[in-house]
């Protein structure tokens, strides 16, 4: 996995490729809290080029939404591939988090 930290017209965007697993998830919640720690309001994290994603990196990203939800932020997720979505709307999560099809969409909200 490889992690970017990219700011888009004043918005933090972690933009991840490759696999989200039980291996890699540390390093993604490392960069997740350092945005939750100095309490980021909106983040976006940019799923176009993730190939894979386990329970341990669901975990990671609704551990940094439960943080985000204490001072008022906004965790959005776009460009989720269809194999992934899939995942996120079998466990009823596309319910729990912002998803959009581009920053472009997650932006205007």
């Amino acid at each position: 996995m490889e992690i970017n930290l990219v700011d888009y017209k004043g918005r933090k965007v972690i933009a991840v490729t490759g696999d989200i697993d039980m291996y890699s998830s540390p390093e993604l919640r490392e960069a997740l809290m350092s945005f939750t720690q100095k309490k980021i309001p909106s983040i976006a994290v940019d799923f176009n080029k993730v190939s894979y994603i386990d329970s341990s990196g669901i975990a990671t990203f609704v551990e940094g939404l439960k943080i985000m939800k204490t001072y008022g932020g906004r965790l959005q997720f776009f460009g989720i591939p269809k194999g992934i979505m899939e995942i996120f709307r079998f466990s009823k999560l596309d319910k729990v988090f912002e998803i959009y099809g581009s920053i472009e969409e997650a932006e205007g909200n």
